[in-house]
């Protein structure tokens, strides 16, 4: 266990410093595994990560602050300095170590205009969530001041993380998964789009219930037809305000607390998430399923099986193009898998998952454990295996992080 003593701040203006997870500065903080983000406003994060006790060290226990290393005996006590270039200084239990803050993330303008704008017009966050509780306004207003206080933008940033974890994934995902990245101009696959929306067939997620039309910016829908043509006229709108929801979600993924990889060591993946979705849509979570780069504009799909046979084999890298959604347990990933499931491993020596990012806190629902991986992370695929689980055929797809 390990407190800070004291500290010293020599910004000008001072500026609050406050740890996300809410409690006070000089709280005693632990144990073994868990990992903690000090947010300095205006200038950046420092991230505080137990790992414990190491045979080989100098001293009993060992933190890593920012990658570097602080050792103490019996419960630690931290003497912090921050200066006003961004810098910091840390002595105690015979330490003295320093670097610089993680820079804090950036946001345009026009993308929080754009996201205000969706919220105005009540396409964020999605309209009478089933099932679930959910959260005021209120309660993500107190979210966003614990994890974001550095911003102006703590409401929007928080928002946006809770609105992924409402049925608005499927229209954030959608207009990211069938984008020709690759092309000039970013097309659209207006059809798998389409496809998409109109074969959705969870209740009450279908195309004749107005709150799932309503977070496309459509009207519920008849036909195939129907939709097209209702997509048509708004693709643009929702391609625009798409791309700025998700450029909120990243600051604010690049703003939350790290996991350690003490505590979570694997995390696990059931795919293809979206259930209307087939195995030959997995491939299309990736930059480099070739369709996404030809110009001809072929359905941004492949069969699963030629995947792992081209691009996806053993031995290659893999880029995400959307998000995508992680558990700690193999088990419920294996319990909402489409067929596939995904294990990833962190980079060889990593203290913490630095692109998957514990929404959780911010979901709406409090028991729905997620991870959330950003766009452009890349993996190695360590190795592919067919198994049977409880009579049920799965891929299984082992990768881990590279950057």
């Amino acid at each position: 266990m390990w407190a800070i003593n004291c500290v010293t701040n020599n910004t000008s203006p001072l500026e609050n410093i406050a740890f996300s997870d809410g409690q006070p500065i000089n709280a005693v903080r632990g144990p073994e595994g868990a990992s903690f983000r000090l947010v300095v406003n205006g200038f950046g994060f420092l991230d505080f990560t137990d790992t414990g006790h190491q045979p080989s060290g100098p001293h009993y226990w060992q933190l890593v602050i920012n990658g570097n290393i602080y050792w103490y005996d019996g419960q630690g006590a931290i003497n912090l300095t921050i200066n006003n270039d961004g810098s910091y200084v840390i002595t105690g239990d015979g330490n003295n170590i320093s670097g610089d803050l993680i820079p804090l993330p950036t946001i345009s303008k026009e993308d929080i205009n754009n996201f205000d704008w969706m919220m105005d017009n009540r396409y964020i966050p999605y309209q009478n969530i089933p099932d679930e509780p959910g959260k005021t306004i209120e309660e993500i207003k107190k979210l966003g001041l614990q994890y974001f206080p550095y911003s102006a933008n703590s409401f929007e940033l928080a928002m946006s993380l809770y609105d992924w974890t409402t049925a608005d994934f499927t229209r954030i995902d959608f207009m990211r998964l069938f984008t020709y990245t690759g092309v000039e101009n970013n097309p659209l696959d207006m059809d798998s789009i389409a496809n998409g929306i109109w074969t959705a067939n969870w209740p009450p997620y279908t195309p004749k219930n107005k709150d799932y039309m309503n977070s496309f910016m459509m009207l519920p829908a008849d036909t195939l037809q129907d939709v097209q043509n209702q997509l048509k006229e708004k693709s643009s709108t929702l391609y625009a305000n798409n791309i700025s929801e998700s450029n909120v979600i990243n600051a604010a993924l690049q703003s939350m607390p790290r996991t350690s990889c003490i505590e979570v060591p694997k995390l696990y993946s059931g795919q293809v998430a979206i259930s209307n979705l087939g195995s030959e849509h997995f491939a299309t979570y990736f930059l480099e399923l070739p369709a996404n780069s030809d110009p001809s504009l072929p359905p941004l799909q492949m069969p699963l099986e030629d995947a792992l046979e081209s691009f996806m084999e053993k031995g290659k890298s893999i880029t995400l193009k959307s998000f995508m959604s992680f558990t700690s347990s193999f088990h419920d990933a294996q319990h909402y898998s489409n067929g596939i499931v995904v294990i990833v491993s962190p980079p060889n020596g990593a203290v913490t998952w630095k692109r998957s990012i514990y929404i959780t806190p911010l979901s709406d629902g409090p028991d729905k454990i997620e991870y959330l991986f950003q766009p452009n992370t890349q993996f190695k695929i360590l190795d592919v295996k067919k198994v049977v689980v409880s009579d049920k055929n799965l891929v299984e797809l082992y990768l881990q992080v590279m950057n």
